[in-house]
């Protein structure tokens, strides 16, 4: 995923993604052309947008020729940000939407993000931002088809029986899981045993809570979150912080 909010991406960093040979990844998927109007374009594009959405979200980057492979096969490296020809955006980008809302169960949220980034030599790049779905997981139902797919660092990849029974499985018990953390800190706030005291008397509780949480084990690098100059001063390799890890504030 591009490390900025989708509607600041500019013509400088699609560039910049060409330059440094950036290959493609979990969070990171590039198409030279747009889905076309066949059944098979149709399901592949579906396909690609609800891998995204069932694992960590990325960005699906249109407009981008991948570099070939002894076998004629892309090869996941950008060769170079060639745009795409086409008469009017908006109603590519309508038809795209639509697809995405009437092909996929249950609806991904939050939704899709569209962005067009102009200036390129044969027309925009466009750039489809799949979240991480708190809906998940998603099913293409596009002409019956009732398939679900996640990505890994290879790409996409279909869910086996047992990889979608965990993920509803997952899904139906996070409500639970709230309700237990909920009731957890209620009882360390009347025993007294919060990180800082809390005055005597009526009080109003306020629970921030990351989903990925409790739905999740998934790492946080805190490299990512440190500025340039803090990020060289820790070592190589620095444990990742667990999710499960992270702190929620009572206020």
């Amino acid at each position: 995923m591009i490390p900025k909010p989708v509607d600041e991406i500019t013509r400088a960093d699609i560039d910049a993604l060409v330059t440094a040979k950036a290959a493609e990844r979990r969070t990171l998927d590039y198409k030279e052309l747009l889905p076309g109007g066949t059944d098979d374009e149709k399901k592949e594009f579906l396909y690609d947008v609800t891998s995204f959405a069932n694992a960590s979200g990325g960005d699906l980057v249109f407009g981008v020729a991948d570099q070939r492979g002894t076998d004629g096969k892309p090869a996941g490296v950008p060769e170079s940000a060639v745009g795409l020809a086409m008469a009017n955006v908006s109603v590519e980008i309508a038809r795209l939407e639509n697809m995405v809302q009437s092909s996929v169960a249950p609806r991904i949220i939050p939704p899709v993000q569209f962005h067009e980034v102009a200036a390129f030599p044969n027309g925009p790049v466009l750039i489809i931002r799949v979240p991480k779905s708190w809906a998940a997981p998603h099913m293409v139902t596009y002409k019956n088809a009732t398939r679900f797919y996640s990505r890994n660092s290879t790409g996409k990849y279909p869910l086996d029986v047992y990889e979608i029974r965990s993920a509803f499985a997952l899904l139906e018990a996070l409500p639970d899981r709230l309700r237990t953390f909920r009731q957890g800190r209620l009882g360390s706030i009347v025993a007294g045993e919060t990180p800082m005291p809390l005055p005597a008397g009526p009080k109003m509780i306020l629970h921030v809570v990351l989903i990925a949480a409790l739905a999740s084990s998934a790492n946080i690098d805190v490299r990512m979150a440190a500025p340039p100059h803090v990020t060289e001063t820790l070592p190589p390799s620095p444990r990742a912080v667990g999710i499960h890890d992270s702190i929620s504030t009572d206020f």
